[in-house]
């Protein structure tokens, strides 16, 4: 980690003003890292406002001590935190992230629901379309629009005949999605 420190404290000094700002990004990022245990128990200890601002400090980090934190954080008992920690684990754009965000999208709260469907937006992966079709049968309008935004995202042929129903039954939103959804579909 120190020869890191020295590496970008040099790159503080580079002609190249893009050079500079990337590492003082770098160095941001590397102090969040160190104080890594510290935001870990404020994650599990502290209050709701100090998880959240905890958890939003991990979430441009890597690694999965990382994902372990934010999977934890997923189960809080506030719902700020679980929807705090699925933007977080989104963020992540970690395959070890999904099974949290999937089982995030069984939430009691369609706010965390909502929350861990906008994440799944970082990934493309086939596994979650089945997820993602369940979410469509949600009460909640604002779940399904999400839903529906991301399945659009994959013009994967399976999710057809959901477009179609949204595309003429949904509301302004919902049809947009699953129009653009069928312009891009596989044959």
């Amino acid at each position: 980690m120190d020869k890191r420190k020295e590496v970008l404290i040099g790159a503080l000094q580079d002609k190249d003003e893009r050079i500079r700002g990337l590492a003082a990004d770098a160095l941001e990022k590397l102090e969040i890292r160190d104080k890594l245990d510290l935001l870990v128990n404020k994650i599990e200890t502290g209050e709701m406002l100090e998880k959240v601002r905890a958890i939003y400090a991990l979430s441009e980090l890597k690694g999965p001590r990382i994902i372990e934190c934010l999977g934890k954080a997923s189960k809080d008992s506030s719902e700020d935190v679980r929807a705090a920690a699925a933007r977080a684990l989104g963020s992540t754009a970690d395959v070890n992230a999904l099974q949290h965000l999937v089982e995030m999208m069984k939430d009691q709260s369609p706010i965390v629901e909502r929350a861990a469907i906008e994440a799944l937006r970082h990934f493309k992966d086939p596994r979650i379309l089945g997820h993602l079709m369940q979410a469509l049968r949600s009460p909640d309008q604002g779940v399904v629009e999400r839903a529906l935004e991301v399945i659009s995202q994959y013009g994967d042929k399976r999710s057809e005949e959901a477009m179609l129903f949204f595309a003429v039954k949904g509301n302004s939103r919902m049809r947009s999605f699953a129009i653009k959804a069928l312009a891009v579909m596989d044959r």
